[in-house]
């Protein structure tokens, strides 16, 4: 057994089943991170504007390098002993003073925060100089990190005693020696040798996500318990954490559960990519925290809403490059669908920054929270099973208590409800075929959401020239909105109309955007209204009855429409469980040879009949047998259809549970008294005993 008090470090490399989980000490860890990111959002709260966002940004970089550091450290190398934890609980006591001094920084004082963070950075080195020494294989990359953190941290150290604004252009050079050490090509081949386990800093940059979101109901809860809960501050609040709820939601369903793309520095750039994401995020929650303390009919300031819609945009632009570099493989949808999906949201959110300054406050965090849960609306229509649930069905085995797949309630085989797991992006479907398949309240729901946010972003960019519209109301939000219907649409009623070049051109994009997106809506529409359905009935039931002396397998089709469809053709098949010599269990397709397998005028019902005979794929299937022996039969016709001009189809499958022995159809076609048949569907699938 190793000793508690020193033992030497060990290499970790990731094996399939044996992914690292994150410990009790990264955890502790993580708190003085909370307590660091608390303080920097109190920062940003006090110095909301452009220079506080950048200083803001400046800060937020080292805080989140350092423990992009840390963590990344612990993933590759294994060891836990007194001094481990002393060196962790040094670097802890370091951040906790950065974190202290993070408000002097904006008052213009940064030796505190400059030797506080230099020291976190010393404590990394000699994290790596003690690997250095215990783990051989990996000196080619110790060696490097080592070297360029202690470069980074000397200059961090050095800027505590040079006056500003020299000292913040070290800080810049440091931060920039930190960054690029892990990059390069030496740096990249050292990552191929020895690569990171994925799933354990999968997990940890969760968990970082999970801390800045926390930062926002933080803050917020904050602004209820000093001006209490009241229906203004409950209904902002409660809108802008929905917000954070739905950011949450489309990040661990659809970022954290991903796999890595096969692309060159995919997994650097996976990395670098929660910077912005982390940054966004904490000033999404600072940004909570100011539109809780508005009015319901108040416009909100104009410093708080860009924070909050520049943040948001940030945010799911940033959710949007992480999605790039992954794949889910349970997603109906192309991979590419989710980023532009991420995409047009962040622009939507901009947009929402300019219409907030010409509308109730919520109104605006309405519209806002009406795009982020759009996001979740689209996540789960393009992606409606769970993948965890369904990977654990799919690999377990059956227990002696489930019910048996013909049981009452038992689900039945369906191929069209089959689990497609790793299908190709380029394969999966489209818009064109989601709608399609789609209901029509799809097919209008996301036809009028696009319809009315395009036309606020239009609105949203033609309130940027007060004057740009002849005859509105001066910062009318309504009047810009209900311009940009009528340039939409073609309309001109004559009473708004273009009056700046800047209008102008904007006229002339959304009427060109316009004609093509009412040609694609028009090709949609035609296209589904003119689809062809069918009006083929099969019975519900199939019998085996004796007929000229042989058993039969029987059932009834019939053209419940009476329109008229000719050179019908009718084909069946049998889906059976088999055992070959060897063992193997199989599922074999058997077509089953009709009496008549074609119909030349088929506008009434049609009686499908099967010989079982001695060369039946049916001939050994008894009453007791079937559920053992067939797993489904499958029944399709296809013919040409007179009224739609085209080719018309129908399936049927039928279970063993379905099939009645010792059974036959009654008669459902009779003579009316002038002559004409009758045709009685309500007993189309009824039958008799023999």
């Amino acid at each position: 057994m190793e000793s508690r008090w020193f033992h030497r470090a060990a290499l970790w490399s990731p094996k399939p089943g044996h992914e690292r989980k994150v410990g009790w000490l990264e955890l502790f860890y993580d708190l003085v991170y909370v307590a660091a990111l608390i303080q920097l959002g109190s920062a940003l709260a006090s110095h909301v504007s452009l220079f506080g966002a950048l200083a803001f940004t400046g800060l937020m970089i080292p805080l989140w390098f350092t423990w992009t550091g840390f963590t990344f450290y612990n993933n590759r190398f294994l060891v836990d002993d007194a001094v481990h934890r002393l060196l962790v609980f040094a670097q802890m006591l370091a951040i906790g003073a950065v974190a202290s001094s993070v408000p002097k920084v904006l008052d213009g004082q940064h030796q505190t925060f400059a030797l506080a963070y230099g020291v976190a950075r010393v404590v990394v080195v000699v994290m790596y100089v003690r690997a250095h020494a215990q783990v051989p294989e990996a000196r080619g990359m110790t060696r490097r990190y080592g070297v360029g953190f202690a470069l980074g941290a000397a200059i961090w150290l050095a800027s505590a005693f040079v006056p500003p604004p020299w000292a913040f252009f070290l800080w810049a050079l440091a931060q920039a020696v930190d960054l690029s050490t892990p990059l390069g090509k030496s740096a990249l081949g050292l990552i191929e040798r020895f690569p990171i386990d994925f799933g354990h800093v999968s997990e940890r940059y969760g968990i970082l996500v999970l801390i800045v979101l926390g930062e926002g109901f933080v803050k917020v809860l904050s602004e209820l318990a000093d001006r209490g809960l009241t229906l203004e501050t409950g209904t902002l609040s409660a809108l802008g954490l929905l917000v954070t709820c739905t950011i949450w939601w489309i990040y661990f369903d659809d970022v954290a559960g991903a796999r890595l793309k096969a692309k060159r520095l995919g997994s650097v750039l996976w990395v670098y990519g929660h910077l912005p994401l982390a940054v966004a995020v904490t000033a999404v929650g600072v940004s909570l925290k100011k539109a809780a303390s508005m009015g319901l009919s108040d416009v909100g300031s104009a410093k708080y809403r860009w924070l909050f819609c520049g943040s948001l945009a940030l945010a799911l632009a940033a959710v949007g490059f992480i999605d790039y570099l992954t794949e889910r493989r349970e997603s109906d949808f192309p991979d590419d669908a989710r980023v532009s999906a991420r995409l047009v949201s962040a622009v939507l959110v901009l947009a929402l920054g300019v219409v907030g300054g010409f509308v109730p406050s919520f109104v605006w965090l309405g519209l806002i929270a009406v795009v982020c849960v759009a996001q979740v609306v689209f996540d789960i229509s393009t992606s409606p099973r769970q993948a965890d649930h369904h990977a654990h069905a799919m690999s377990r085995q059956p227990s002696p208590a489930e019910p048996a797949p013909w049981a009452p309630g038992a689900r039945r085989w369906d191929p069209g409800e089959a689990v497609r797991r790793g299908a190709p992006s380029a394969l999966r479907r489209d818009l064109y075929v989601y709608f399609m398949e789609g209901s029509w309240w799809r097919l209008f729901g996301a036809c009028g959401f696009a319809y009315s946010f395009g036309n606020l972003v239009f609105a949203s960019l033609y309130l940027l020239d007060p004057g740009g519209i002849a005859n509105a109301a001066p910062h009318s939000f309504l009047d810009a909105y209900f311009f940009s219907v009528q340039t939409m649409a073609t309309i001109g009623y004559g009473a708004l109309a273009p009056a700046s070049t800047f209008t102008n051109v904007l006229v002339t994009v959304e009427a060109a955007l316009s004609l093509v997106s009412v040609a694609v809506v028009t090709g949609l529409i035609f296209a589904k209204l003119a689809r062809p359905r069918s009006g083929v009935l099969f019975s519900d039931v199939m019998t085996v009855e004796p007929r000229q002396g042989k058993p039969t397998l029987m059932f009834r089709v019939a053209n419940a429409r009476g329109n008229d469809v000719v050179e019908a053709s009718v084909r069946v098949t049998v889906l059976r469980d088999e055992v070959t010599l060897e063992g193997h269990k199989l599922r074999r397709l058997y077509e089953l040879p009709l009496e008549r397998a074609t119909q030349p005028l088929f506008t009434l019902s049609w009686l499908v009949m099967h010989v079982v005979g001695d060369d039946s794929p049916m001939r050994d299937i008894t009453p007791e047998n079937a559920h053992d022996k067939v797993r489904a039969i499958v029944c399709t016709l296809m013919g040409h259809d007179g009224t739609y001009g085209t080719t018309t189809y129908a399936r049927k499958i039928y279970y063993p549970e379905d099939i009645r022995f010792g059974h036959r159809f009654v008669d459902v076609i009779s003579d009316l008294p002038d002559g004409r048949l009758a045709v009685d569907y309500d007993k189309f699938s009824d039958t008799t005993a023999l």
